[in-house]
């Protein structure tokens, strides 16, 4: 004991440990586990029916039990504003609503068709949800697409996270998560890109589910008993209730400006934007009808394993010009067409000059097919304005006053692109 004591005189350091030991371990034992006393939610989808919030919550729920499985619920509030959404729905779960550990918000085209910015800001400011949580636009009802995720989890193990994940690692050309979309929200050009995915009734394309929504069986029943126009077609309705559905995780995504919906883009648009970041580099090239000689009208299939931009901002006679260097390193994946032996070269690090004039001529095309959509809809994703003026200010504020706006100042920048393919 005296050893002790006069360890601790001589290491001070020892006695403040000792004392935060004997000061927060007891506490810690005792206290309750966290979920407990709060409602673990892992996604949140938020919806407006006429002039109420609709919140929906996929929420953890801890229970005792011998299996280890996880158990989750959903819960449904409305509310004239977020906060007496929420308060509704802590009353209903008889705990706390914690969005700490909220991973997923998804948003309804009804709330798209308006700002959702202080939606968004109120959720991150005051229920303290994640800036890294992923955001998701639906053609749905969020109640409705939150079914259908539990229901698929359930049946195949394939949750939301793991979707989203992967689509912002490897499909979209930047990040969808509500801090991408307050930076775009907040900025010059008010502009930024959402991810989609719909939910429709089967077509093959999507991921299934193998029975129906529970929340469409209510609604067709609703139908059925709404009257005349109803009875008329209660066979159809009747059907309908039994139809299943698909989840649509394609790579589409939603441009919203100053936080409202504008329009769609798909994965060929997507692919346009990709190649100005050197972040994607998972990208397939497939270039249709090539003829050189070894190969007669065949398809060929690039893998992208290496890609380098630089981009350099500057005035030519007071226009705006974005001159971009892409350096593609790539190797030769799929043949599907007549071909002689390659002899010289090995198959995979096959490049011809038809070839690289073929993946110059697909990359130039997607890239200006993807500029004339954000162009049309004065959308500014690349943030243009904002690199010319970090780079020239004085003669961006120049050529601002000649245009009179900043929406307009995408259509006037001229792109000018040289692509090189290397073998990788």
């Amino acid at each position: 004991m005296k050893r002790f004591i006069k360890a601790i005189k001589g290491a001070p350091i020892l006695l403040v440990l000792l004392f935060i030991t004997l000061f927060f371990f007891p506490s810690a034992i005792i206290a309750p586990a966290e979920s407990v006393s709060n409602a673990i939610v892992t996604a949140i989808g938020l919806d407006k029916q006429q002039d109420e919030y609709e919140v929906t919550l996929l929420t953890f729920l801890s229970y005792p039990n011998q299996s280890y499985t996880e158990r989750y619920e959903i819960f449904t509030s409305t509310g004239a504003t977020l906060s007496e959404a929420l308060t509704k729905a802590g009353l209903q779960l008889g705990k706390a609503v914690s969005l700490f550990h909220t991973h997923t918000a998804i948003v309804s085209e009804s709330l798209l068709s308006q700002d959702i910015a202080p939606a968004l800001n109120y959720l991150v400011r005051v229920a303290s949800l994640p800036q890294s949580c992923i955001l998701i636009g639906t053609n749905v009802s969020t109640k409705t697409f939150m079914e259908f995720i539990k229901e698929l989890d359930a049946e195949s193990d394939l949750n939301l996270e793991e979707l989203t994940f992967f689509n912002s690692n490897y499909v979209y050309w930047n990040d969808t998560t509500i801090n991408s979309f307050l930076q775009g929200y907040y900025s010059p050009t008010e502009t930024s890109l959402v991810s989609y995915m719909p939910i429709v009734q089967s077509t093959n394309d999507g991921i299934p589910l193998d029975k129906p929504l529970q929340s469409q069986q209510s609604n067709a029943a609703q139908t059925t008993q709404a009257g005349g126009e109803a009875s008329s077609s209660g066979g159809e309705s009747g059907s309908s209730s039994q139809q299943k559905y698909e989840l649509i995780n394609d790579g589409n995504e939603i441009i919203l400006k100053r936080g409202v919906m504008q329009t769609s883009i798909n994965r060929d648009i997507l692919r346009g934007l990709n190649w100005f970041n050197s972040k994607t580099t998972s990208a397939v090239l497939i270039l249709d009808d090539v003829c050189d000689q070894n190969f007669n009208h065949a398809q060929l299939a690039y893998k992208v394993n290496k890609k380098q931009v630089r981009m350099h901002f500057d005035y030519q006679n007071g226009v705006p010009v974005c001159s971009t260097s892409i350096r593609l390193f790539v190797n030769l994946t799929e043949v599907d067409g007549s071909k002689q032996e390659l002899r010289s070269k090995s198959e995979a690090s096959y490049i011809s000059q038809e070839v690289r004039d073929k993946i110059e001529e697909t990359v130039k095309r997607q890239i200006s097919d993807a500029l004339e959509v954000f162009v049309k809809n004065k959308t500014d994703v690349l943030e243009m304005f904002e690199h010319f003026y970090r780079t020239h200010r004085h003669q961006t504020k120049q050529f601002l006053k000649q245009i009179q706006s900043a929406d307009e100042f995408l259509q006037h920048v001229v792109f000018k692109v040289v692509v090189s393919v290397f073998p990788n």
